[in-house]
């Protein structure tokens, strides 16, 4: 049978992540999504948050910097199929519309951009850096200013939303189906994963020790984390005897990140702002991309950079004022670096913004002028991660093998091992949607990631293998320290 459902979706789901719903088989799932009266009259779960961040690193008198998170909230598997597979029909009417308008390469986040016309394979970010440093390069003096819209998915207007879907499908009234999945969306509710797992007694505190943990691991917890009647008093709070953990979205704006079909409804959002946006890089024969909330301009100057840097700004601010009353420009993040053609080959200048010193950050990477360089903070973090995971890796191992000594655990740690479980590579902050669909992306470590943006960048890219010569020297020596550590721990008790 020739299945209906967003094969970026489905195999996910086959994974029977913990949800309050049971798995569904394909067949099933299909048979849902694909009749609308059933669609309409699905009872969404409440989507389930967490948060997914990191502590950025910055040295200097500046101080530690807030960490970084975002809430992410992903729903019950087949609420997850059904916003797929309305992604899949809205998605290829917006790819129609981005060829219409001829704006398909400026919008590069959430879809399959292929490398070349005749290759199956879709570009991602090294691919998009890469066009990006490429353009610098070729045009010699220029200038390239870098926006962020401030908490993008969490301000974008539900009734702008709903307009732009009405336009894409050619209706006046979105159908009772898509209205559905729109107001689900769109006025959505959820529960902290947390307060889940506390109520349901998957989470708990040791009583002794006040630690709270899991009771099971992820591997082994339960696909349905309770019944419908659990959920109906423990979760709803229906019986009285609880009070409900449900919470709403209670403004008429923002979608959730991590809902199968937000990514689309991001990127179409602002069709007309892609749109304001090209035709002003135009006309100032230059270029404009964006990657989800991160907009670039790279256009050429002679001599009349701060007029176009003044002019590119007020009409990024003016438009995305227009596409909705809660988003806006972060200026305080907006970076501005000049380059030039010296007799030595080209060169910057920054001249605004937190970032860029070092030359135009951009999707991971960032460029000189001379050379592509993984960027700084990406290297540090790496390197923090790997000493924290040496030490309980190390701590692990000694308490595996109790009986040998330091040399002996030295020898029998599964060094191989350790790199291959603590170098992956997060999909989504590197990748794009299906980038590496002719890959398999669970062999993918961060030297494979390395090696990659060294061939896209060739000889640009060189320092970025030099950025990872002492990776595994390093970490085998904090392991190794962190091995004599726990035998001289042990032997002191």
């Amino acid at each position: 049978m020739n299945c209906l459902i967003d094969p970026s979706i489905a195999p996910k789901d086959l994974k029977h992540y913990p949800h309050f719903d049971a798995p569904l088989s394909p067949t099933e799932a299909e048979a849902i999504v694909t009749d609308p009266s059933r669609v309409e009259k699905n009872s969404f779960f409440p989507l389930l948050k967490y948060y997914s961040g990191y502590q950025p690193y910055r040295s200097g008198a500046g101080g530690k910097p807030k960490p970084k998170k975002r809430p992410i909230r992903y729903a019950a598997r087949k609420d997850a199929y059904i916003f797929a597979h309305y992604r899949k029909i809205v998605s290829e009417l917006y790819e129609a519309r981005l060829s219409k308008l001829g704006i398909s390469e400026s919008v590069l986040a959430y879809r399959h951009i292929p490398v070349s016309p005749h290759s199956h394979a879709g570009k991602c970010n090294i691919d998009f850096a890469n066009d990006a440093f490429q353009l610098v390069a070729n045009l010699g003096n220029c200038v390239a200013i870098a926006l962020d819209i401030a908490s993008y998915f969490e301000s974008i207007d539900h009734s702008k939303i709903r307009e732009i879907w009405c336009d894409l499908l050619g209706v006046s009234q979105l159908p009772e189906d898509h209205y559905a999945v729109f107001k689900n969306l769109t006025r959505y509710h959820f529960v902290d994963v947390k307060r889940a797992y506390r109520r349901l007694g998957i989470l708990k505190t040791d009583p002794v020790t006040g630690i709270e943990g899991y009771s099971k691991s992820f591997k082994d917890m339960d696909t349905q984390i309770c019944t419908p009647q659990e959920f109906r008093e423990k979760i709803a709070g229906k019986s009285g005897k609880y009070d409900s953990l449900i919470e709403k979205n209670p403004h008429d704006y923002g979608i959730p990140q991590g809902v199968p079909i937000s990514d689309l409804v991001a990127n179409f959002y602002l069709l007309k702002f892609d749109q304001s946006m090209f035709q002003l890089a135009k006309e100032l024969d230059g270029k404009y991309v964006r990657y989800s909330d991160d907009i670039l301009f790279i256009i050429p100057t002679d001599n009349n950079s701060t007029k176009i840097i003044n002019t590119i700004s007020a009409a990024a601010k003016a438009a995305i004022s227009e596409a909705g009353s809660h988003l806006r420009i972060k200026e305080e993040k907006t970076c501005v670096v000049e380059y030039f053609v010296k007799s030595g080959g080209q060169t910057f200048k920054h001249l605004s913004g937190p970032s860029g010193r070092n030359g135009l950050e951009y999707l991971g990477f960032r460029y000189d002028g001379k050379n592509v360089f993984i960027r700084d903070s990406t290297i540090s973090r790496l390197f923090r991660k790997a000493s924290k995971a040496a030490k309980a890796a190390s701590a692990q191992h000694v308490q595996n093998n109790p009986k040998q000594d330091t040399e002996g655990l030295k020898k029998s740690f599964n060094f191989s091992a350790f790199f291959e479980r603590h170098s992956k590579v997060r999909r989504e902050a590197y990748f794009s949607h299906k980038a590496f669909d002719h890959s398999n992306m669970k062999t993918w470590t961060f030297y494979t990631y390395v090696k990659r943006a060294s061939g896209i960048f060739g000889k640009k890219g060189f320092p970025i293998t030099r950025q990872m010569r002492n990776y595994k020297k390093f970490s085998i020596q904090r392991i190794h320290d962190a091995l004599e550590k726990s035998v001289s721990s042990k032997t002191s008790e």
